[in-house]
C-alpha cells in the first residue's frame, strides 16, 4: 500500500513528491515522460515565479475566489521561498528587471531534473488511469499498468493547455467521479485570432502599451502576429474575451501625436508618428484607419482629418474573430470547483483523503511565473498535510 498516490506527473506532482522524502509516493502518469509541460515553460527556460511577495502575487490572479482560495498556498509556500527551494538543492537562479524568475541556465531541463532528483518515489509513465474507487480507509486505482491500494491520492493531472504534453483535461472525469463539480474549462494565456488582417504588421512589437477590453485596461507588452495578436498583454485578457470583442491598443499619445502633428507642418504624417517609435507598416496602418494618404504633410491636413488620426493612433481597434484555443494556450480557465476543496489543506471536503493541487483546479493567473508558482504552492500545502498525518496501517 502506497501513501500517496499522484496522478499527474507535471510541475505540482512532482513538487508533492520531493516535499514528501518519508512517505511512500507512487507517481502515475499518461505522457511517456514527466514535466513534459515544463519543458516548454517560459519558452523552454522554465519562469518558474515571479519576485513579488505573496500578497503581490495574489493580485495577478483575476477573481477574489481565486486570490482568498490561493492565500493560504501562497503564505505557506511564497516566492522567495520557492527560490530558496530550488537554490538550497543547488539550482542558481536569476531575476530579471521585470521580475520574472528562471534557472541561470535558461533551460527548463535544470528545474525538472532538480525536482527528479530530489524525489524518493516510484514513477510510471505511459500509464493511464481508469478509475478511482473511494474504499473506507483507502482508495484503489485501476489504471493501464494493474491496480494499486494508496491511503490518499492527488490529483495533480493540469488542465487542458497544451495537450500535446499530456494535459488532456482527463483529471476532471476523475475529480467528477469523485463527487466533484467542474467549471467548464477555457483555454487562458492564449493568442487572439482577430477579424482584421494582420499578416503585414507580423513581428512588430510594442513595449509598455495600453490595451482596453470592455471594462478591463492592462499595461505590457504586445505582439502582432500573422493572424491576430499575441505578448503578454494579450494572453492576459484572452481568458475574457468572446467573439466580435473589440481590443483597443493605444499606439500612441494621442496629445503627444497632435503637439507633433501641428509643430512640424512639413514633415510627412508616417515620418511623424514613426519618429515617435512607431514601425512604418503600422505607421500606415494607422494611416489607413484614419482614410489618409501616408506621404501627406501634416500641415495639409484639416483638424477633423488631424483629430481622427490622433484618435486612431490612441484607439487602434481590433475585432476578436476567436482564440489559439488550449493548443497554444499556457494555462487552463476552469476546473474543479473550489469551494469544494480545503483551501488550507488542499484537501476535498467531499472525498477525505483525495487532495488536488495545480492547474487542475478552477484558477488561473497571469504569465509571468504565477500559474508554476501556484502550482508548487499547492502542491506543497498538500505535501505538508499528507506528512503530518500518521499511517493507519503499516506501509507494505
Amino acid at each position: 500500500m502506497y501513501d500517496v498516490i499522484v496522478v499527474g506527473g507535471g510541475v505540482a506532482g512532482l513538487f508533492l513528491a520531493a516535499n514528501l522524502p518519508d512517505r511512500k509516493v507512487l507517481i502515475l502518469d499518461h505522457a511517456k515522460s514527466v514535466g513534459k509541460k515544463l519543458l516548454i515553460t517560459g519558452g523552454g527556460r522554465a519562469n518558474i515565479t515571479n519576485d513579488l511577495s505573496a500578497k503581490e502575487m495574489l493580485a495577478h490572479f483575476p477573481t477574489k475566489a481565486m486570490r482568498n482560495f490561493l492565500a493560504p498556498s501562497l503564505l505557506s509556500l511564497t516566492p522567495s521561498d520557492l527560490m530558496n527551494w530550488f537554490e538550497n538543492r543547488g539550482v542558481e537562479l536569476i531575476v530579471r528587471a521585470d521580475g520574472h524568475v528562471f534557472p541561470s541556465s535558461l533551460d527548463a531541463r535544470t528545474i525538472r531534473n532538480a525536482l527528479l532528483s530530489h524525489i524518493h518515489a516510484d514513477i510510471r509513465t505511459a500509464c493511464t488511469v481508469a478509475a478511482i474507487i473511494n474504499e473506507e480507509e483507502s482508495f484503489t486505482i485501476h489504471s493501464s499498468e494493474g491496480s494499486f491500494v494508496t491511503r490518499s491520492v492527488c490529483l495533480a493531472t493540469g488542465g487542458m493547455s497544451y495537450p500535446s504534453t499530456g494535459s488532456d483535461g482527463s483529471g476532471y472525469a476523475l475529480a467528477k467521479a469523485l463527487g466533484h463539480t467542474i467549471v467548464p474549462p477555457k483555454p487562458a494565456l492564449t493568442p487572439i485570432v482577430t477579424c482584421e488582417q494582420t499578416a503585414h504588421l507580423s513581428g512588430i512589437s510594442l513595449s509598455n502599451v495600453s490595451i482596453t477590453h470592455r471594462q478591463f485596461t492592462a499595461t505590457g507588452d504586445l505582439l502582432f502576429t500573422r493572424d491576430g495578436l499575441s505578448g503578454p498583454v494579450i494572453l492576459n485578457l484572452s481568458r475574457a474575451v468572446s467573439k466580435g470583442d473589440p481590443v483597443t491598443i493605444a499606439v500612441l499619445d494621442s496629445s503627444l501625436l497632435e503637439e507633433n502633428l501641428l509643430s512640424f507642418p512639413q514633415k510627412r504624417v508616417s515620418t511623424i508618428i514613426r519618429t515617435l517609435g512607431v514601425p512604418a507598416s503600422l505607421a500606415r496602418e494607422i494611416c489607413e484607419r484614419s482614410h489618409l494618404e501616408p506621404d501627406r504633410n501634416a500641415g495639409t491636413l484639416r483638424k477633423e482629418e488631424r483629430k481622427l488620426l490622433c484618435k486612431t493612433a490612441g484607439a487602434l481597434t481590433y475585432k476578436v474573430n476567436t482564440t489559439k484555443g488550449f493548443k497554444q494556450a499556457m494555462a487552463t480557465s476552469g476546473g474543479v470547483e473550489l469551494s469544494e476543496v480545503n483551501r488550507k489543506t488542499m484537501e476535498s471536503r467531499l472525498t477525505p483523503g483525495l487532495f488536488f493541487c495545480g492547474e487542475v483546479l478552477d484558477y488561473d493567473g497571469e504569465s509571468g511565473g504565477f500559474n508554476i508558482q501556484a502550482a508548487c504552492s499547492t502542491a506543497y500545502l498538500a505535501a505538508r498535510t499528507i506528512g503530518k498525518r500518521k499511517n493507519k496501517k503499516s506501509i507494505a
